[in-house]
């Protein structure tokens, strides 16, 4: 566990100094924001589990790796893949940028959602859900923060971190402040005498208006428990 630790740091810690290095991308996503799918090749996805059990997805090209896998229902246990007990199949248009496009189709292979994030898991953009090929319903992700994502990676390059390549952004209602907020986290790549723990840098940001609520460092050392 503590080895494991120690490489997730160390990529931190990498990606934190060629960060510092190199020139910073555009905020604006790649063309995964513009992808369109309707249906889901299932024909297709079974003959290359067949080819490989182990069988994630494909690159599409330099900047897109297009991943595909599927859901059970619940109360099944999978012994191998079997049509007949999934839920769901999806696809994943993930870029370099750390923009995704996630397309979730039902069992029969139909479009059922559309959905939009950057990093691990922020919610973005408009999400689309239909229901036999027909829009049914919408819902804004970046309802209540009128300072952008576009603003707080700009905020990002003004403090020397890319968020297209390293750190997490996260939003959230803040019972503290009482409003819609982001959560900016990154390592800054300064390490303490010890050599072993990290400084990581933690910003608040006003959703609405991106005034800087709260800006603190703090330590974090992997081998510690």
């Amino acid at each position: 566990m503590k080895v494991i630790l120690i490489i997730l740091f160390t990529i931190l810690f990498n990606n934190c100094e060629k960060s510092k290095s190199e020139p910073f991308q555009q905020s604006t996503p790649i063309s995964n924001k513009n992808m369109q799918a309707t249906k889901f090749d299932i024909e297709k996805y079974e003959s290359n589990l067949k080819k490989n059990p182990l069988y994630e997805g494909f690159q599409k090209d330099e900047n897109v790796f297009v991943k595909q896998y599927h859901i059970i229902k619940d109360g099944y246990v999978e012994d191998g893949y079997s049509r007949n007990i999934v839920e769901n199949y999806v696809e994943e248009f993930v870029g370099k940028d750390r923009y995704k496009t996630k397309f979730t189709f039902d069992k029969n292979g139909n479009l059922e959602s559309k959905k939009f994030y950057f990093g691990n898991s922020l919610e973005i953009g408009k999400w689309e859900y239909f229901k036999n090929g027909a829009l049914t319903k919408t819902e804004n992700k970046d309802e209540n923060y009128s300072f952008s994502l576009d603003e707080v990676l700009k905020f990002g390059k003004k403090n020397n971190v890319d968020f297209h390549k390293t750190g997490e952004i996260s939003k959230k209602l803040s019972k503290e402040y009482n409003k819609y907020v982001w959560e900016l986290t990154w390592n800054t790549g300064k390490l303490k005498a010890d050599g072993k723990t990290y400084i990581f840098r933690k910003v608040i940001l006003d959703g609405k208006t991106g005034e800087k609520l709260d800006d603190k460092e703090y330590e974090l050392n992997p081998l510690k428990r």
